[in-house]
């Protein structure tokens, strides 16, 4: 459909019956859809019936599911929705502050915040310029696809309007869902879906800007395996460079990186290097050579190397929009590879410049993009991104028989294809402990279903309660790394002595008994683009209630999780939704929807899991390593029936997999059909209370006690 508001132009365009594309492009201005962010590569099969244009001026509006919603309120040529009664405005991306954003103006441009940054500071490292509407229920979702800066104001102006600004022609596409679960699916058949990740990955990860040789790695994992505290993956910072040039090892600190990791490697650790996009001018460094002489790097307008400093001095940036430097970086991750690194940490990928002191290139750089150039201004955050998507496609190319492990820093919409999200650089206080729960849900909400925060956080010293009750939550977040800064206390879970370090241990043992239960929720996101960690809204929009319940999570649709965030409490709040709750520890059911009074002293956080949801569990293990050939499913017996999706594979590569549904009523639990060539686990329930059964091989259907 193609409209003229007096010399603009605008298309709309009907992806599928549920995503619609309008693109606006004011006189004298490109139709231009090239995306980063969008995946979609069908024909357009959609339904315009559910399009309601009115002229003079033009607005648009979308009907389905019985709603009008996403109604321009002035002339298309500008952002302006009318935001209905009611309206209530999530997502966003990477945020701080709470989890609802209605009534907040919210900035999209990737900065490297201060250290101790609060949850007034508006743009942190990634900008996804999404926002995932509630009325009544009822959901939808917009994505504004400009990859410079935009702002949002979401009836913060104008308590009736949800307007945005970012660049004079602009395009949007706008998801009729109409369930949060739909919304999901549906931005994520546009922007992507993650991946299946290496089982490891899933793993306790330890690492720290600090430890500075391979003998101080080598005491950190040899503290854990002593300690009986599991863990999969160690980190090595930027210490581990040769003056911080990218993709080299410090021959005095890091004199035998193979036999290294391979050490590491045998006792169940994987390793995983930092890389950052400065890389250092030295005409006696091949990177920075080869890099120049293909011409890879960004420009000034003058048309000369841009140039600024980071760690390793002064630096050249790849232009990481050109798909030949893309190539070009991935293919130098080779010295890692053939050292046995398993994954690529990208950070400073906003880029992030000392020069000024917490800056950012310049808008006028010229990113040449390989025939094709463009302004920073207006590819900003996409850097990061990009810089992934080259360390994703590397790896893949280097080592084709395993699952690429990327972390990037930064990033813009669809970064969840190339990478995981970790939060960056917060501050080991209460107040982000807290923030990182709505924080971690809108990114679910924003299709970055793989993301994680510092366990313990980085600024600053950790205390003994503090790490405790952060890993009690951490255990919980897809990604669980306990990472800190450079001249700060030591925070590995043993640091503070007890009885903190027995309660670490502990919630990290019970991270490997929930393995097989999260692997199955990652296999779900990388299917349908669900957030792993995803708030209550996203299982029951029908109850406003849970549009507030910022402070507690789902992992799933099984378990509910309410952490203490203050220090020196043991007693909290929790909101359970409609529906059975089996208390984890006691096995006590409660009846929701209801408010309840959780007794959370150290090492028993609020845990309540969804009743006749069989929840798969491993026996404890120290590292993913030690695969075990048997599952337990744990259910928690009530009333109604509850089918949940059981998956398995061998952990890493592209073998055979094995997906069951299994179905419970709190009386029998049904198997179904066996989809794959892997053999899966053989099967014992524990029904909560009742006692334990095994299932004989073959069975489809048992009684439980």
């Amino acid at each position: 459909m193609i409209l003229r508001d007096g010399t603009t132009r605008v298309e709309v365009t009907a992806l599928t019956d549920d995503i619609f594309r309008v693109g606006v492009f004011p006189e004298g201005m490109p139709v231009e859809y090239r995306s980063e962010a969008v995946v979609f590569d069908r024909q357009p099969s959609g339904d315009l019936s559910r399009v309601r244009v009115q002229h003079d001026p033009v607005r648009i509006a979308f009907e389905a599911h019985g709603r009008v919603f996403a109604a321009d309120d002035a002339g298309v040529e500008r952002f302006s929705k009318a935001r209905a009664e009611g309206e209530r405005y999530f997502g966003c991306g990477e945020r701080t502050a709470g989890l609802e954003k209605t009534g907040s103006h919210q900035v999209f441009w990737n900065v490297d915040p201060p250290e101790g940054h609060t949850a007034s500071f508006n743009n942190l490292y990634t900008s996804i310029p999404f926002v995932l509407s509630l009325v009544d229920g009822r959901a939808h979702g917009l994505f504004l696809d400009y990859p410079g800066r935009v702002e949002f104001d979401l009836a913060k102006a104008d308590p009736d309007r949800f307007t945005a600004v970012g660049t004079d022609a602009f395009v949007y596409y706008v998801f009729a869902g109409p369930t949060p679960r739909d919304v999901l699916a549906q931005y994520t058949e546009l922007t992507g879906r993650i991946s299946l990740p290496p089982l490891w990955a899933l793993g306790n990860q330890q690492s720290k800007w600090g430890y500075e040789d391979a003998d101080e790695v080598r005491a950190i994992a040899r503290g854990h395996r002593e300690r009986g505290i599991p863990c999969d993956v160690v980190y090595l910072d930027i210490d581990h460079m040769d003056g911080y040039r990218v993709f080299t090892f410090d021959p005095q600190r890091f004199p035998d990186p193979a036999g290294f990791v391979a050490e590491l490697e045998a006792d169940g650790f994987k390793v995983v290097c930092i890389t950052d996009p400065g890389v250092k001018v030295d005409e006696d460094y091949g990177v920075y050579v080869s890099g120049r002489e293909r011409d890879l790097y960004c420009k000034t307008k003058r048309g000369t190397e841009y140039r600024n400093v980071v760690w390793p001095g002064l630096c050249a940036f790849p232009d990481f929009t050109n798909p030949e430097a893309r190539e070009w970086w991935g293919d130098q991750q080779a010295p890692l590879v053939e050292a046995g690194v398993a994954g690529v940490w990208c950070d400073m990928d906003e880029p992030a410049l000392f020069v000024p002191d917490q800056s950012t290139m310049p808008g006028d750089v010229v990113h040449p993009g390989g025939g094709e150039p463009r302004y920073h201004q207006d590819v900003h955050n996409l850097y990061g991104s990009l810089m992934a998507r080259a360390a994703r496609t590397g790896l893949e190319r280097l080592r084709p028989d395993k699952r690429p492990f990327v972390i990037t820093r930064a990033g813009y919409a669809g970064l969840q294809r190339d990478a995981l999200q970790w939060t960056g650089d917060n501050s080991s206080w209460w107040e982000h402990l807290w923030m990182s729960m709505p924080q971690l849900q809108n990114l679910g909400l924003s299709g970055v279903s793989f993301c994680g925060v510092d366990v313990g956080g980085f600024f600053g010293d950790s205390n003994g309660e503090l790490l405790a009750r952060w890993t009690e939550f951490g255990i919980f977040q897809p990604f669980c790394r306990n990472h800190s800064c450079k001249g700060t206390v030591p925070q590995e879970p043993w640091a503070f002595g007890e009885p903190w370090e027995a309660v670490c241990r502990e919630m990290l043992e019970l991270r490997m008994r929930l393995l097989p239960y999260l692997y199955g929720l990652f296999d779900e996101a990388a299917r349908t683009g669900a957030p792993i960690l995803r708030p209550l809204l996203f299982e029951y929009p029908d109850d406003p209630v849970t549009y507030s319940a910022d402070d507690e999570f789902l992992v799933g649709d099984a378990l509910l999780v309410a952490p203490i965030t203050r220090p020196g409490i043991e007693h909290r709040h929790v909101y359970l939704p409609a529906g059975t709750w089996g208390q984890w520890w006691t096995g006590e059911r409660i009846q929701g929807p209801a408010h309840v009074l959780a007794h959370a002293p150290l090492g028993k956080p609020a845990i309540y899991a969804r009743a006749n949801a069989a929840i798969p569990l491993w026996p404890v293990l120290q590292h993913t390593g030690e695969l075990p050939d048997e599952l337990t499913l744990r259910v928690f017996g009530g009333e109604g029936s509850v089918t949940r999706s059981l998956y398995e594979d061998a952990g890493d590569g592209y073998g055979p997999y094995a997906r069951r549904t299994v179905t419970c009523d709190g009386r029998t639990l049904k198997l179904g059909p066996c989809e794959g060539d892997y053999v899966p686990s053989r099967l014992r329930v524990e029904v909560v209370g009742r006692g334990v059964v095994e299932v004989p091989d073959g069975a489809f259907e048992i009684t439980l006690p």
